[in-house]
């Protein structure tokens, strides 16, 4: 085998003779490869921008037309909206001008009326009543202001005499403490002469107590301070055995403490290695996964940009999210329970957001008959869903699904068992017996019954089922939210249930659903659904684990699974009355074929055959680029939570050496402390017996001056008592006398106040006796004036009934008159309101009509100017991409001449064939060519002079000749000559390489 890096060519004797014969000019090759490289990066970062753009531009693109097309649905709501407000809005008005001609029709006739009717008794009657009221009200108000003068007089009365009291109590107040003044003035001088007689007697006692009382305090004072002292020194001697034993415990504790906190610190430190290490290891894993992402996201970018770049083509994919692939490897050891299902149903929300169909325009113009259809159809939607599951399959690790014509033949029948048994899916789940029924006839393994040995009607192999409503799917989720946050969502469904429980009504005519046609994008559209309901449904899994050969179906992972789907439609409704279109997905592992003569295992067919390689290439990289990006966020996570171990831990080890530092400085001051109380233990205790010695000595003198003081107090008893009688009947009545003056004070401040606001009472008194007589003047005014508008009014009264009896025909006119006016204004004011109220409707309907339109028309607008701005990078693409091809040929066929021209190696010629030779017959030459020290043969057919290229030569020179631009011209010796030079020469293949890379839904 040869080695990747050898590049081997093989060539006729006469080639390699030509090719010693050319030279080849090689001066700067170095320097125009490095220049030839710099090119090609600049011409690929230039193309890479414009696919960048292109993608913009497209999703701009599809935004709009999405835009404008919803605006498009609006428009023709809009329009009805207008019109049906401008018919509310002429009926409005049409009411209301007859309304506005009843008005004025019964404004005539209440005016007639009233030119009719004599209003001067009524008015009489009014005038002369507004007299009585007027001369009512002023009796009645003045009557009022009497009342409340009256009030206000037996008020000030009270008042009045209020003072009077106040003035007489707070005289007799005056004169009584004065009366006391007088008396205690006399018991004072008496009790100072008695106090001044005393005190003579007094004054030397006190001296000599004086002297005595401050020796004994003394005495008192040094004895306090000297116990004081011996208080302190013994606390000092306490408070010192106590330092020195908390100082003790405080140094084994820190000591203790250093010990684990050192060992913790080193603990902590291999820790963080540790972190540290896994870090650093998934940080390598996360950046070479980051990296792969960047690859895989590059090439589904390019596939993508190739994909835009084709109109016509159309991918569907399916993605299988890495939470979903982690889930069921999760529970596929366990027992299932509450948490199985929500886990699976969370997992396959996201499968559900992330897959979606999108649609081919060009298939909805192909109409399929689904009663008779042909192989054709069947094959290509064959191919559209087995490809669909072997991508998921793919993505998982399984086996692909193998499209077989054996395993389509029994789709079909099965098919068309479910039509001749009018089989209801819905009610009776899967055809069992019909199913096991024509597995025994296809050679495969059936199940029976084991009472009767029947075909088992309970159980089959074969089929994944998908009921559906004929010509219906369901519109996109994003959709279907947007609908019941618009109409109202009345029975609360999920997200879950709106995604999988919306259908759409049939696109084509009433025909075509009576023979049952629908369009072949539909009908992928309803396979797709149907493979995204298997493997993502929201509360069960086993059509799922069926499909991708999981769980307790694994056993077909591995292996040929002989796969086909078909189609039968319901020939009558279904227990609801609906039409079913039943999607039968049949797979045949190699394990249940027991008889391989009758189910065809080599009559399968390809899938890739119409499939491109930027198709096959986007659906690969869309799902490594989803795998590696599950990849990347759980090591991102997993780094995060080992970043934050590392930050706890340079945390705690920080913590710990700041806490060794400072239990050593505690330690250490801990010593410092008990030194210093032992100093002070070995000293003190002297010094306390040397104060209790005192101590004692101060207490007998002490005791002596005390008791000197108690026998001097005693032999001059009675005189003391004299001299503190006297003092404490003098201060009592110096005491009194000065309450009594201060009360003196008090009572003639009391009766000058007294005295002002009798005063100012008696004033009041008076200007309200006044007021009072001014009031009952003006109410006789006002009762006689009373009396004579009664007479008035008693007079225009009977004036007033005698018109109105002699003119009843009259007033009952009148009457009739205005209550009709006042209706006929109420009726007009309503139909003015109405009229204003459907005019605004119908402004704003149309001025809704009129943004609309103008939003669309803006929408047109963008939507050309990017499809031109497609479709000029797109001819800027495609010209960059044929210049880059174009330079890459060049590039090779100027590598292929060099080897050409100056060949590394011999070659041996077994057979004499030489160029040029015409010979009727094919003559076949075995070319050896030794490089390396290995030997290889190569086949080279010839005849009539044409030798048969291989696949890449033949595209290399078709390119070559189709390419506008030819190699450069450098002399008779060079590249081209010898190009030309080799024309008409038999050539072998070259190993150059390729040039392009390789509202019901059932399930049962």
């Amino acid at each position: 085998m040869k080695s990747k890096n050898n590049k081997l060519m093989y060539v006729s004797a006469a080639v390699l003779a030509a090719g010693a014969v050319a030279g080849v000019n090689t001066q700067n090759a170095h320097a125009a490869e490095v220049q030839k490289q710099a090119d090609k990066n600049a011409a690929q970062k230039t193309i890479d921008q414009n696919q960048k753009d292109l993608i913009q531009t497209q999703d701009q693109l599809n935004k709009a037309q999405a835009e404008h097309d919803e605006a498009v649905r609006k428009t023709s709501d809009a329009q009805a909206n207008v019109l049906t407000a401008d018919s509310n809005n002429q009926s409005a008005q049409n009411v209301l001008a007859n309304a506005q001609d009843q008005l004025k029709t019964a404004q005539v006739a209440q005016a007639k009326a009233q030119a009719n009717y004599d209003a001067s008794y009524e008015n009489n009657v009014k005038s002369a009543q507004n007299d009585v009221n007027k001369a009512n009200a002023d009796v009645k108000t003045t009557q009022e202001k009497i009342n409340v003068q009256n009030t206000k007089q037996a008020e000030a009365l009270t008042n009045r005499q209020g003072q009077e009291d106040a003035l007489k109590t707070n005289t007799e107040t005056l004169n009584k403490t004065n009366e006391e003044i007088s008396k205690t003035q006399g018991q004072v001088n008496d009790a100072q002469k008695t106090y001044d007689d005393v005190n003579k007697d007094y004054q030397p006692v006190k001296a000599e107590l004086d002297k005595q009382a401050k020796e004994a305090s003394d005495a008192q004072k040094a004895a306090d301070e000297n116990a004081k002292e011996l208080t302190q020194a013994q606390n000092e001697l306490k408070t010192a055995q106590d330092t020195a034993n908390k100082s003790a415990e405080t140094i084994n504790n820190a000591q203790a403490k250093l010990t684990n906190d050192t060992n913790a610190l080193n603990g902590a430190k291999t820790e963080l290695s540790s972190k540290q290490k896994q870090a650093s290891d998934l940080t390598s894993q996360r950046d070479q996964v980051a990296k792969d992402l960047q690859t895989a996201q590059n090439k589904l970018n390019t596939a993508k940009a190739e994909l835009d770049a084709d109109k016509d083509a159309v991918v569907n994919t399916m993605v299988m999210p890495q939470v979903y692939k982690d889930t069921v490897k999760k529970w596929s050891t366990k027992d299932l329970t509450d948490d199985y299902y929500k886990e699976m149903a969370a997992a396959s929300w996201i499968g559900w957001t992330q897959n979606e169909y999108k649609h081919n325009e060009a298939e909805k113009n192909h109409m399929v008959d689904l009663k008779h259809m042909s192989r054709a159809d069947q094959i290509e939607l064959n191919k559209f869903g087995i490809d669909l599951i072997n991508q998921l399959r793919r993505q998982i690790g399984v086996d692909p699904w193998t499209f077989n014509e054996s395993a389509l033949d029994f789709a079909n029948a099965i098919a068309d068992r479910y039509v001749k048994d009018d089989w209801d899916s819905d009610a009776n789940h899967h055809d069992g017996a019909g199913i096991n029924e024509l597995a025994h006839q296809y050679g495969l393994r059936y199940a029976v019954s084991r009472k009767d040995g029947a075909y088992s009607k309970d159980g089959q192999y074969y089929e994944n089922l998908m009921t559906d409503r004929f010509g219906e799917t369901e519109i996109p989720f994003a959709q279907a939210k947007a609908n019941a946050d618009k109409f109202g969502n009345p029975y609360n469904y999920s997200d879950q249930e709106l995604a999988y429980n919306v259908n759409n009504t049939y696109a084509h005519s009433k025909d075509d659903y009576n023979n049952r046609l629908d369009d072949m994008d539909h009908l992928k559209n309803q396979v797709y659904n149907a493979v995204k309901r298997f493997a993502f449904n929201y509360n069960e899994w086993l059509h799922a684990y069926g499909i991708l050969s999981q769980d307790f179906f694994d056993y077909s992972a591995k292996g040929k699974n002989y796969a086909a789907i078909s189609f039968s439609v319901k020939p009558t409704k279904d227990r609801w009355g609906f039409d079913d279109l039943q999607l039968h997905f049949i797979n045949v592992h190699e394990s249940m074929v027991l008889d391989p003569k009758v189910f065809n295992v080599n009559a399968n067919i390809p899938l890739d055959s119409n499939k491109s390689d930027a198709s096959k290439q986007y659906s690969e990289s869309l799902a490594q680029v989803n795998d590696l990006n599950a990849k990347k966020s759980n090591l991102d996570n997993q780094i995060n939570g080992l970043t934050n171990d590392i930050k706890g831990l340079n945390t705690r080890i920080s913590d710990l050496t700041k806490s060794i530092s400072d239990t050593n400085k505690t330690l250490e001051d801990a010593k410092t402390t008990k030194a210093d109380a032992d100093k002070k233990i070995a000293v003190l205790p002297g010094h306390v017996q040397e104060l209790k010695d005192k101590q004692a000595s101060l207490d007998k003198t002490q005791s002596k001056a005390e008791a000197d003081l108690a026998t001097y107090q005693a032999k001059n008893k009675d005189l003391l008592a004299q001299f503190n009688a006297a003092k404490s009947n003098l201060d009592k009545l110096t005491a009194k006398l000065n309450d009594l003056n201060s009360a003196k004070s008090k009572a003639e401040s009391a009766v000058t106040e007294s005295k002002a606001n009798l005063a100012k009472a008696t004033s009041e008194l008076s200007a309200i006796s006044s007021r009072l007589d001014e009031l009952k003047a003006k109410l006789s005014t006002a009762k006689t004036t009373k009396e004579q508008a009664d007479a008035n009014l008693a007079k225009a009264k009977a004036a007033y009934d005698e018109y109105v009896s002699t003119h009843k025909d009259v007033i009952d006119d009148l009457n009739k008159a205005n209550s009709e006016l006042a209706d006929k204004t109420k009726a007009y004011n309503e139909a003015k309101e109405d009229a204003a109220k459907t005019d605004k409707e119908y402004q704003a309907a149309q001025d809704e009509l009129t943004k609309l339109n103008n939003h669309i028309e803006d929408l047109s607008t963008a939507i050309t100017n990017y499809e031109s701005k497609i479709k000029q990078l797109n001819t800027t693409i495609n010209k960059q991409k044929a210049d880059q091809k174009r330079a890459s040929l060049d590039a090779q066929i100027n590598k292929a001449l060099d080897n050409v021209s100056a060949p590394k190696h011999t070659a041996t010629t077994t057979t004499g064939v030489q160029a040029g030779t015409s010979s009727p017959v094919a003559s076949v030459g075995a070319v050896s060519t030794a490089q390396n020290g290995e030997t290889l043969t190569n086949t080279v057919v010839r005849s009539n002079n044409a030798s048969v290229l291989s696949p890449q030569t033949k595209k290399l020179v078709a390119q070559a000749n189709a390419s506008k631009n030819s190699l450069p011209q450098t002399g008779a010796n060079d590249k081209l000559s010898v190009f030309a030079a080799l024309a008409g020469l038999s050539l072998a293949s070259l190993g150059l390489g390729s040039l392009v890379g390789e509202k019901k839904r059932k399930r049962n």
